[in-house]
């Protein structure tokens, strides 16, 4: 009823309105739900499923299901009350810079209905890290919660500053102990400032030269790296083995967002019209996938893979798992399909799981090799 109510009422009403408008909307909503033990609770009862076949361990990390919110979505730490709530094993705030930023220009976010996309250019909108310091040690979070660091929009000298700056944020993350595991946003492509600097974090001297500087911290709990979804396998598995040399470095995210509007998934006259910005969802599922395969089976066990991009059904988080994936994230498929697709998908899971005779997930990651 949830689902059809979504789709066919509330849906259809929320996209004649600006999505910047919506997604505030919907992060003040979550907010104040979270406030309220009986709020949460009738929440919970409505959307959470829950079934030992989901349930893993990651890293230290005892996980429900591996199906988390992906950074992008709760830039300011409003859902860490909620997220289990409708169904998410994990979640991911952020993506958090040093310094409070604005963000880019609105429009912000935009849909691409027809290609199952949505048009992102935050540019890392955020209060700052200080400000999530002081608002996450005020909650109490029943899941595992990440924080993802990134650089922001401003100009910088050189490299060296940009690499300053991420580290400084680092060292007050680590520094709090409030998160479960870290991601080093190292790919978001609504970035300008990167064209003015010598290098970028995606080059072999400027990711060696990131990782060099975090190297000289205590980090201590699991560490991803969210990865740039257009780069070949090649350059991909070049920085992987950069990576491989640093112990902290404990997984990857495949991947980010699509750039190139050629992409043969995207509807013409949505991707023509379409403004400033990249895109999330569909259109990202194919390179993302096979990104995760072609590092799963380089690397298998060194690396714990997290697959975003594309995710709609359990099917489509199934497939990652197979590939190599551990874990999964989403937004675009929140956003399509509501807020019982969490549930969906985890039930969905469990079906699969099933059916190829697997007892957990673990027993499925990356089973297409082996």
């Amino acid at each position: 009823m949830i689902k059809f109510l979504y789709k066919n009422i509330l849906k259809p009403i929320l996209f004649k309105i600006e999505a910047d408008y919506v997604h505030v909307f919907f992060l003040h909503a979550s907010s104040f739900i979270g406030r309220f033990k009986f709020l949460r609770f009738i929440t919970k009862k409505i959307f959470l499923y829950k079934n030992e076949y989901l349930n893993t361990k990651i890293l230290g990390l005892k996980i429900t299901n591996p199906l988390g919110l992906a950074a992008g979505f709760d830039y300011n730490a409003d859902l860490l009350n909620v997220a289990e709530n409708v169904g998410f094993g994990f979640q991911t705030v952020g993506t958090i810079t040093n310094l409070p930023y604005e963000g880019n220009k609105k429009p912000m976010l935009g849909r691409l209905p027809r290609s199952k996309s949505l048009l992102v250019n935050k540019g890392f909108k955020n209060n700052g890290i200080d400000f999530i310091l002081d608002k996450v040690s005020k909650k109490k979070n029943n899941i595992p919660v990440g924080i993802s660091i990134g650089t922001t929009n401003k100009s910088y000298c050189d490299i060296k500053e940009m690499i300053e700056d991420v580290t400084n944020s680092f060292r007050k993350v680590v520094d709090s102990h409030l998160f479960d595991f870290y991601e080093l946003n190292i790919s978001c492509p609504n970035l300008s400032n990167i064209t003015s600097v010598d290098s970028a974090f995606d080059t072999k001297e400027g990711f060696t030269l990131l990782l060099n500087k975090l190297s000289t911290l205590a980090i201590r709990k699991p560490l991803f790296i969210k990865m740039y979804l257009e780069k070949n396998v090649e350059e991909t598995l070049l920085l992987v083995e950069i990576a491989s040399s640093y112990n902290f470095v404990t997984g990857f995210i495949f991947a980010n967002l699509v750039k190139d509007r050629s992409n043969i998934f995207f509807d013409k006259d949505e991707i023509t019209n379409a403004g400033k910005g990249n895109f999330s969802g569909k259109p990202t599922e194919e390179m993302s996938n096979n990104l995760i395969s072609e590092v799963y089976k380089k690397y298998k066990n060194r690396f714990v893979i997290i697959g975003c991009g594309g995710v709609f059904s359990g099917f489509d988080a199934y497939e990652k798992i197979k590939r190599g994936a551990s874990l999964v994230q989403m937004i675009t498929g929140m956003i399509y399909e509501g807020p019982t697709v969490m549930g969906d998908i985890n039930k969905d899971l469990v079906k699969l799981l099933k059916k190829d005779g697997y007892k957990s997930i673990g027993e499925a990651v990356g089973s297409y090799y082996k």
